[in-house]
């Protein structure tokens, strides 16, 4: 009777166990689809607010590219260039798929003229560190529309690149309160000096013949030959 008595509690404590079992692993499952869909804005690889922002400054500057700079950049999630890391221009964190090198050097459609920019259009990458706007047809920013509207949000943006556009005078505006640069090229704009030297207002440059990694390079303008103005 007493080994009858031990033998069934021993199956009642199996049957507890590999209850027991069950309800963890089905709690694992649960976890992991969780988890799943709480990372479903990365599952085209790069997240899925930032991917919606590329298309937008597509839309904006090159809307019709099929085989040029933009060719790649497309909604079509389904096709094997969704994971908007890979397009063109495009360079994410490997491990926070964040994008932190935006370049879209040439990459305006000529036909579409000058332009004004909307600096808020980067305000959904984080954590981008370099952004490349050279050769795109710029000629000033939207009043309160400048780079000022990334200065809380994109605190790790450090490389501006703006040469080879149309900014002249009016591109002081489109910097007011934003100081985070280390290296900002204007080169091949037709800006006067008192233009540049009002930008010192908010970064603390100064001129140096130097290539340095912190800089301000302003050759090929209206009042100097080649400079590099570094902090």
């Amino acid at each position: 009777m007493h080994i009858r008595n031990n033998n069934i509690l021993q199956t009642a404590v199996v049957r507890s166990y590999i209850e027991l079992s069950k309800m963890m692993m089905m709690k694992k499952m649960w976890v992991w689809m969780w988890l799943t869909l709480l990372s479903c804005d990365r599952c085209h690889g790069c997240f899925e607010e930032e991917r919606s922002g590329l298309l937008e400054i597509k839309a904006l500057i090159n809307p019709n590219s099929i085989f040029g700079h933009l060719g790649d950049w497309t909604a079509n999630k389904e096709l094997d260039i969704a994971n908007c890391c890979e397009w063109y221009g495009i360079k994410c964190d490997n491990t926070t798929r964040r994008v932190i090198q935006l370049s879209l050097a040439g990459a305006r459609d000529f036909r579409l003229g000058y332009w004004v920019l909307n600096a808020s259009l980067f305000l959904p990458f984080k954590e981008l560190q370099g952004l490349n706007l050279s050769r795109n047809r710029l000629e000033s920013c939207f009043e309160n529309e400048g780079f000022e509207v990334l200065s809380s949000e994109l605190r790790k943006l450090n490389v501006l690149d703006l040469s080879g556009n149309r900014f002249s005078n009016n591109l002081v505006s489109c910097f007011n309160g934003f100081s985070s640069l280390k290296s900002l090229d204007l080169s091949n704009n037709p800006l006067k000096r008192a233009a540049v030297l009002s930008l010192f207002q908010y970064f603390t440059f100064k001129i140096s013949s130097d290539d340095q990694e912190e800089r301000m390079v302003t050759s090929n303008n209206s009042f100097s030959q080649k400079h590099y103005l570094k902090a």
